[in-house]
């Protein structure tokens, strides 16, 4: 149970609010008896990438089995415009990965974001991951976040940076064609230099034990 405020007289009852799965029906009218939460690989103690912590991934099966990193071969996948959305207005969840190449002159601090932009409130959700990292989550119907700040050292200046989004779609027969762009928010002359330090790859965590 969640506490929501409550006003005055005080009342305990009304101050809870139940959390989580509060019920369920299948659409096809079909019945089963049993319940499964899966959450991320490994669970809560041996979660796979104990280098970007147990809070970057959750229970998708794209995340649990690492299509969110880099180096993941996905040269069997079919290429679909992100824009695209699923296939048929189909409500499920669809991953999709690109390439970034990024030369950005060295003494200048370049301040960039991901943005969404769609405004439309659709019934979707995106999870943005950045060279395996989880660097943001857009909640099309809710809101109210499109724009993502990625910082240098997450993102690779200097070279290549693998973009990945876990696409949710809520509810069938929608039109949901998300737009993301890279922008950039301010440049100036100077700036620290951070290096880019590329997080474990697909390989390193997932064939690390062949």
């Amino acid at each position: 149970m969640g506490m929501d405020e409550t006003g005055w007289p005080y009342d305990a009852n009304k101050s809870k609010s139940p959390r989580g799965v509060r019920g369920y029906s299948l659409l096809s009218g079909a019945k089963f008896t049993t319940w499964k939460v899966q959450g991320r690989a490994g669970g809560y103690r041996h979660y796979v990438d104990k280098h970007r912590g147990i809070l970057n991934t959750g229970g998708f099966y794209g995340e649990r089995l690492g299509w969110h990193l880099p180096e993941f071969d996905d040269s069997s996948w079919k290429h679909l415009d992100l824009q695209s959305g699923l296939p048929n207005d189909l409500a499920g969840v669809g991953f999709f990965r690109t390439q970034l190449n990024l030369d950005i002159p060295t003494g200048q601090d370049v301040m960039m974001s991901f943005e969404f932009e769609d405004m439309e409130s659709k019934p979707y959700r995106a999870l943005l991951f950045v060279n395996g990292w989880n660097m943001g989550k857009r909640v099309a119907n809710l809101g109210p976040q499109t724009k993502f700040i990625v910082h240098e050292g997450i993102l690779n200046y200097h070279g290549s940076n693998t973009i990945a989004i876990s696409l949710w779609v809520m509810e069938p027969n929608q039109t949901v064609q998300p737009r993301l762009k890279l922008v950039i928010d301010a440049q100036f002359e100077g700036g620290v230099g951070a290096s880019f330090e590329p997080g474990p790859s697909w390989g390193d965590l997932y064939l690390a034990s062949d």
